[in-house]
């Protein structure tokens, strides 16, 4: 069965009230909110959800979290255990993934979720558009003018396919 939230629609009240007027300040300039106003809309959630049944089956978990956990781990360049960690103690991470249930079952991901969903994402091919058309956000987001870009300068690719179970990245 899969399972997505609509991050699209705004809350009635504010989930992250508690942060205090300082630390919502500093949230909301941080990274974890520019991921969270332009990321979770771009990633590939409709072609994960194509390879789970809609109807049998057990829950998959939140694949917007999930997606943007995959994200996150090669953005901050973590290991398997360090990334399980910030997803379940990081309130950046929340944040940025709109995490606003307390629950495990939204702030957790065990190693062979992680692994299998990264696994399922590499094997068709999705690491490719997770992070190139994501890179292209950014750039837009930023004002980049890619076009420019010397032929010579740094290429920047994922280490996702290089890594091992249990591994982090390399």
């Amino acid at each position: 069965m899969i399972h997505t939230r609509d991050h699209k629609t705004a809350y009635i009240f504010d989930p992250w009230h508690f942060l205090g007027q300082k630390r919502r300040k500093l949230m909301d300039t941080s990274w974890a909110a520019l991921f969270r106003e332009h990321i979770p809309c771009e990633l590939p959630v409709s072609r994960v959800a194509s390879f789970f049944n809609d109807t049998f089956g057990r829950p998959t978990k939140e694949l917007y979290t999930a997606l943007g956990v995959l994200l996150l781990q090669q953005i901050h360049d973590l290991s398997d255990e360090e990334t399980i960690s910030q997803l379940a103690f990081n309130l950046q991470w929340h944040y940025a993934l709109d995490i606003v249930d307390e629950s495990d079952e939204a702030e957790y991901l065990c190693a062979k979720t992680l692994w299998n969903m990264r696994d399922l994402v590499i094997e068709n091919h999705l690491d490719e558009v997770l992070f190139k058309h994501n890179a292209e956000v950014l750039a837009r987001v930023f004002n980049v003018d890619t076009t420019a870009q010397r032929i010579d300068s740094v290429h920047i690719k994922s280490n996702m396919r290089r890594l091992g179970r249990g591994s982090g990245s390399l």
